[in-house]
């Protein structure tokens, strides 16, 4: 691997701090599939107020880059899926936005290839409040 570039799929609360954390070190684009969300943060505003303005701003002018196009992070070698968990009444939770997701990037016209590598996180207000899977993805 010559070169470390990182994208983070899913930029709620959770993915759009990593991904802006991530840029000041290496390449990283951010990947989310609301048009409306990556055009905002594109022009340098969070709504949801995790990360201000001035650093959005200043990791974008040093390269950072938000994007709901799939074909635009397939040249990326490191993947970190950040993705709501919602729970249900009885605290379950709800996985299929993880679903999505991992079918989006491991489907064999999906985006991984061999030796790649993928990260997931969810967050949930449950018992099991964390969950990491670390896997290297062959297709």
């Amino acid at each position: 691997m010559n070169e470390t570039k990182i994208c983070v799929i899913g930029l709620g609360y959770v993915g759009l701090p990593l991904a802006r954390l991530f840029s000041t070190k290496y390449k990283t684009i951010g990947f989310d599939m609301n048009q409306a969300r990556v055009t905002a943060l594109m022009a340098g505003h969070d709504a949801t107020l995790e990360v201000s303005d001035e650093l959005l701003q200043s990791a974008l002018a040093n390269g950072f880059k938000c994007t709901a196009n799939i074909e635009e992070i397939r040249d990326y070698n490191f993947y970190v899926v950040a993705v709501p968990t919602p729970v249900d009444k009885n605290n379950n939770p709800d996985l299929t936005p993880l679903y999505g997701a991992s079918t989006t990037v491991g489907s064999p016209k999906g985006i991984l290839w061999c030796m790649n590598l993928l990260f997931i996180q969810v967050l949930q207000k449950t018992n099991v409040s964390r969950l990491w899977k670390k896997c290297r993805i062959e297709i």
